[in-house]
């Protein structure tokens, strides 16, 4: 990761056609880790997240509820931010697509890549997916579908639309991706987007007609801006008020693997297009799944954040998701995985540990003393500048482990004196430095072994994680 002290941090914006599940909030946990762990270290921090609220399937689900499209997006927008605020997530800025800031960014940026020369009007037909709104090759269909959405049937579109040059930027988009190592991580995917580049780029249509839910283009009222044009310009929009799309901001976007072609491919040459500078990483993360199987809005193959938290807490949820969740392979999660993780990674190891650890103090007089850890464990700040979340978690805990299994071996609840204090002095300061380094994966969690720990007097209190 950069050196430099201005940090964007973006997820992408969901589609507000249904409230989020936690498929789309382990983007928003990765996201807040970061957010978190650069803010501690002094950097000054810009993290958005938000929805996407236009296009033809937006308004065709609140019809069918016999809603407005507004009045249906802003149910969708407040449930989402109630769910990510169960999580903790800490962002800046929630921005919708709907906002009047955004609608003005959009306007502007269109009319930058029109006179650019980049954009023309010209019939056309597809097959369009409603599902990921957006025109399909015949080679990325699967048995005539798409591969994302195979319960929806393709709409077969002729209209005349306009086009983004998008074949222009191919040879700048290649050079990009080769040259600019870490541009989309892992490398696997960067890879991906070279071999679909080499195919060919092919132009793209950025409006529909005679779609009323959406920002018309300026000149043409009879036009819609596309939804994935409107959508991408959030970061920018988001951002570029609060002075942090300049050249002295790192800029980083984490995203689901399905909407990595947009992101790494089309909103560079937007982005080329409007004269505007390009992102630094794109970090696409894999599917979590169910049973083997993606979860899925349109499968209806959910699991909702509200009712994981619920049942084990929002420090479990952000824990099983950093740990086991589909950083850069997709995972699969269920109500036992997680009960299982909850009682043999949480109780029997960290609850564990702080437990033994605060009664043995606080039954003695054992006296802390006040060396407070002020800097991150080395192996933090190694896994989380490579984006390795889950790695960081494994580290922190193989400590935990180790601590553990020094205190049986000691029997320290039999040891008295000199012995006793000598062993209490090495388990606080490793506590205490495990509570340090779990800040930014679990902030709620660490703030309260520090209230624990973190005073010459050590306080037993409560387990942190009840067995289930």
């Amino acid at each position: 990761m950069t050196k430099k002290d201005k940090i964007l941090i973006t997820t992408a914006i969901d589609y507000a056609n249904s409230p989020i599940h936690i498929g789309h909030a382990y983007q928003k946990i990765l996201a807040d880790v970061l957010a978190r762990y650069n803010r501690i270290l002094g950097k000054e921090v810009y993290f958005t997240t938000g929805t996407d609220e236009h296009g033809q399937n937006i308004e065709e689900t609140a019809r069918k509820k016999n809603l407005e499209p507004k009045e249906y997006v802003d149910q969708i927008a407040k449930k989402d931010k109630e769910e990510l605020d169960l999580l903790n997530i800490s962002y800046n800025r929630f921005i919708r697509t709907t906002d009047a800031d955004h609608e003005k960014y959009v306007k502007e940026f269109w009319k930058k890549t029109k006179n650019k020369g980049d954009l023309y009007k010209e019939k056309s037909e597809g097959y369009y997916c409603l599902g990921c709104e957006a025109f399909k090759r015949k080679s990325e269909l699967v048995n005539g579908r798409c591969g994302d959405h195979p319960s929806k049937d393709l709409q077969k579109i002729e209209e005349e639309n306009y086009f983004f040059k998008w074949s222009k930027y191919q040879s700048f988009l290649l050079n990009l991706l080769e040259k600019k190592e870490d541009f989309v991580v892992p490398k696997n995917k960067k890879r991906e987007m070279i071999n679909f580049l080499k195919q060919g780029l092919k132009d793209i249509s950025v409006s529909r007609k005679n779609i009323d839910w959406g920002i018309s283009v300026p000149e043409d009222q009879e036009q819609t801006i596309y939804v994935w044009f409107d959508a991408l310009i959030n970061y920018y929009s988001a951002a570029q008020p609060k002075g942090f799309w300049d050249e002295q901001t790192h800029i980083i976007h984490l995203l689901g693997k399905d909407n990595l072609r947009w992101h790494a491919l089309l909103w560079p040459a937007m982005l080329k297009a409007a004269d505007l500078r390009v992102p630094d990483v794109i970090l696409a993360h894999e599917f979590l799944s169910m049973k083997s199987k993606k979860l899925s809005k349109s499968e209806n193959n959910i699991i909702t954040v509200s009712e994981i938290v619920k049942k084990f807490g929002r420090g479990v949820a952000r824990y099983y998701l950093l740990r086991h969740g589909p950083l850069f392979k997709d995972a699969d999660i269920s109500w036992d995985r997680v009960e299982n993780v909850y009682n043999k990674e949480l109780a029997d190891g960290l609850g564990n540990l702080v437990q033994r650890v605060s009664k043995v103090c606080s039954r003695s007089d054992y006296k802390a003393d006040f060396n407070l850890p002020e800097k991150f464990s080395p192996y933090i700040e190694n896994n989380l500048n490579n984006f390795n979340f889950n790695q960081a978690l494994k580290e922190i805990w193989n400590k935990i482990s180790k601590e553990n299994k020094y205190l049986e071996k000691k029997e320290f609840w039999h040891k008295q004196n000199k012995e006793l204090t000598e062993i209490l002095g090495h388990a606080v300061k490793t506590v205490r430095q495990i509570a340090y380094d779990l800040k930014p994966f679990l902030p709620e969690i660490a703030e309260e072994i520090e209230k624990r720990f973190n005073s010459k007097k050590i306080k037993f209190g409560k387990p942190l994680f009840p067995k289930k």
